[in-house]
């Protein structure tokens, strides 16, 4: 099943894992291959073949096993080895320090807010902790207090601006997933994250060989309410169904408006026979609900178990054709795909 950025957090990760093994893979030839042949800086040039070849290692793992986790923790320490030994080697010349400001927003994107933090937080101590005892050891010119103390300050803004910029990523992303599989109406799952729910719950039972069931539930009359009463009305009559099957289902299914007046209701390891008696209860809560309307408000159920191999649009079909038979039948009642109710 395809995933958009919006149901898959992690596609930013994967993309920027991969630019970043790139990029270093081939800075590293480049620059390496100046400092053998132009400066005859032999030991930083073998830094720059190693980091290439830690890369090729790490797409290796990840392509094989596709374990996104440790494959952004051996990218974030490689990166790490490489600016320390390249600052060791350079022996905290000042040109060194530069290096250091690529730090934050790799561990920042690829180990999210709390890890980057304290990898940052860790490393930019232990490179403050090496500058100051290399200090009494360089020319003033070199690496002043001043320009020390300029270093400390870069490296905390740098730090502090990363840190929040994860975090608010990370909050509207929260929120964008949020806003994009929620009814705004009624604050349940909207038919996009429906779809994508039911496939997911399609697929494992495919694997756990647990019964599964749909039911569309559609609320009778409902046009009645609209013409007689206006459409803030009906908005407030579908919030509180929405209330009334919340309260009455079980925290394992999943819960959703279909669009307009019907809604959907996924039951997991539930047969046909364990899903009508569920839809009975919520049939019956509905239609003993003080809707304190002329119209009594009433709903229609219509139910599904799916087979193995079943497409969800199979099921959708049964499901529906089961709801259009308990309409056609003198609605508030509950119809089973397959099965004759009484």
């Amino acid at each position: 099943m395809q995933h958009s950025l919006l149901t898959d957090p992690n596609r930013h990760k994967r993309r920027l894992l991969k630019a970043i093994l790139l990029i270093i893979f081939m800075v590293s030839l480049v620059i390496g291959s100046i400092n053998l042949l132009w400066f005859q800086a032999y030991s930083i040039g073998a830094l720059n073949y190693i980091s290439m070849a830690l890369c090729a290692l790490i797409w290796l793992y990840y392509q094989h096993t596709h374990n996104l986790r440790v494959a952004v923790w051996l990218v974030s320490g490689a990166v790490m080895f490489n600016l320390a030994s390249f600052i060791v080697l350079a022996q905290g010349g000042g040109y060194s320090l530069i290096w250091l400001t690529v730090l934050p927003p790799l561990v920042f994107f690829l180990l999210g807010k709390r890890a980057g933090s304290w990898v940052t937080a860790i490393f930019f101590a232990a490179a403050l902790l090496y500058f100051y005892t290399q200090m009494p050891h360089l020319p003033p010119q070199r690496l002043a207090t001043g320009a020390f103390l300029n270093i400390a300050e870069v490296m905390l803004v740098l730090f502090l601006i990363f840190r929040f910029y994860e975090g608010a990523r990370s909050e509207a992303f929260a929120e964008l997933v949020r806003i994009s599989t929620m009814d705004k109406l009624t604050g349940i799952y909207n038919r996009a994250k429906l779809d994508d729910v039911l496939e997911q719950h399609i697929e494992l039972m495919d694997r756990s060989e647990q019964p599964l069931s749909i039911m569309l539930l559609d609320l009778d009359h409902f046009k009645v309410v609209n013409d007689q009463f206006g459409h803030l009305q009906g908005d407030k009559v579908l919030q509180e169904v929405t209330k009334v099957i919340k309260r009455a289902i079980r925290k394992t299914d999943q819960f959703g408006r279909w669009g307009g007046e019907e809604f959907m209701l996924i039951c997991p390891n539930t047969s046909a026979e364990n899903a009508a008696c569920l839809a009975e209860k919520l049939r019956a809560a509905v239609q003993d609900f003080d809707w304190q309307f002329a119209v009594h408000i009433t709903v229609s159920i219509g139910i599904a178990e799916i087979a193995a191999r079943q497409s969800s649009v199979q099921a959708l079909q049964a499901a529906d054709k089961a709801l259009y038979r308990a309409k056609n039948n003198g609605r508030n009642r509950v119809e089973v795909a397959g099965h004759a109710m009484p």
